[in-house]
């Protein structure tokens, strides 16, 4: 190989200096244009340095459940919750082959230091995770428009901010402009009911045994699947009020509660050939202390494009088929049309009527099962895109 030889003999102490600070930046250039994708690269610095309490804090306290909205047109993330807009914020979202999945999500994970196991150990701070396959909310560099891999990047103080204000199960809407929720009334949405007694079961006897080790086997198969389950995150999870998803794609209504299934009955939907479109209604508290709650609700917008093949995903799941919905003729119902349009069994209206917390959220959809929502370890994901 050729080299360049320099004399630094007869030259001034500073330029050699100076020779010497040139190379180093060479050096430094030359690194810099022969690594990896930025995101692809393993950052191993802290980034959890100390920020100013006003930077990370909300603007109010927050009142009832949040809600949180991604634009992937404008770049933006607004945080809702029962009085309204608490906080927003730019954002980058995904870019090239990887865009960031369009549809209904819910908090699934947070870890306040986390590294990539797909990108090389790329940090992940502050990371809410949104699918199994790699897609979250997390600490980095925000440009104002497309510039990851698919996950949702926020300038760190509102990373820090956000990752305060959350906890599991937080629902989070990406869209590809700005839906913003709005107040609802509807006889179809579901009315507080008072649960029957229990009946009393003699756990010492044959019946009772069977019962509670039948219990016991479900939680301990549902913790097995999901691999990652600690005493505290059982209780957080225990917390959460019920998600109900009616699919017309399934031709059913299922119950979640926990990340985990509760039941499922079958359900129809009246003019079967129209699109319902994907709308989400959240149950934010209940009217004057009755059992009537005040409910919200937001219509996620469609891009048109199938979910199928609109993005790449985690090596695990390039295998397996994303169902293709077929399609429909006419414009998707409004909110309360999508209402209108189902029919429920009795017993399954009951039975969620007497779980109804503020919180719940109902999902009425033209979609269902995918490739990103599990049997047990994640609350229902409904991919639009």
């Amino acid at each position: 190989m050729p080299c360049l030889s320099v004399s630094l003999a007869r030259r001034p102490r500073g330029s050699r200096r100076l020779e010497a600070l040139g190379v180093a930046a060479a050096l430094v250039q030359l690194l810099a244009l022969t690594a990896g994708p930025a995101e692809a690269r393993p950052r191993y610095y802290s980034r959890e340095r100390a920020e100013p309490a006003a930077a990370t804090a909300p603007a109010r306290k927050p009142d009832g459940p949040l809600q949180i909205i991604i634009s992937l047109g404008s770049q933006r993330l607004w945080v809702y919750d029962k009085s309204g807009l608490l906080e927003t914020s730019t954002v980058s979202t995904g870019v090239g082959g990887y865009p960031t999945p369009l549809g209904v999500f819910a908090v699934i994970d947070k870890e306040q230091t986390h590294y990539s196991n797909i990108y090389g150990g790329a940090s992940m701070p502050f990371m809410q995770r949104l699918t199994m396959s790699g897609v979250a909310m997390h600490s980095g560099m925000v440009t104002g428009r497309p510039a990851s891999h698919g996950c949702v990047r926020l300038p760190h103080p509102f990373a820090i901010k956000l990752y305060k204000l959350t906890r599991l199960g937080v629902r989070v809407i990406i869209a590809p402009n700005e839906p913003t929720p709005e107040e609802i009334v509807h006889a179809r949405l579901f009315v507080r009911k008072a649960a029957p007694a229990p009946e009393a079961v003699d756990l010492g006897s044959a019946r009772g045994i069977a019962i509670a080790s039948a219990t016991d086997m479900t939680a301990a198969v549902g913790n097995a699947r999901v691999g990652k389950i600690t005493a505290e995150r059982a209780a957080e999870l225990q917390k959460l009020p019920i998600s109900v998803l009616v699919s017309k794609a399934d031709g059913k209504v299922i119950v979640r509660h926990a990340f985990r299934q509760v039941f499922e009955a079958p359900a129809s939907v009246r003019d079967p050939d129209r699109p319902l479109g994907t709308h989400v209604y959240t149950a934010l508290e209940f009217k004057d202390g009755g059992n009537e709650m005040r409910w919200q609700a937001i219509t996620v917008p469609t891009s048109g494009r199938s979910a199928a093949n609109a993005r790449k995903v985690a090596r695990a799941s390039r295998s397996e088929p994303e169902p293709v919905i077929p399609p429909s003729s006419g414009p998707p119902s409004t909110a309360a049309e999508a209402l209108d349009r189902l029919e429920l069994p009795q017993e399954a209206v009951d039975r969620i009527s007497e779980m109804l917390t503020p919180g719940a959220s109902l999902i009425i959809s033209d979609y269902g099962h995918n490739r990103e929502m599990r049997a047990v370890g994640t609350d229902f994901i409904v991919l639009t895109r």
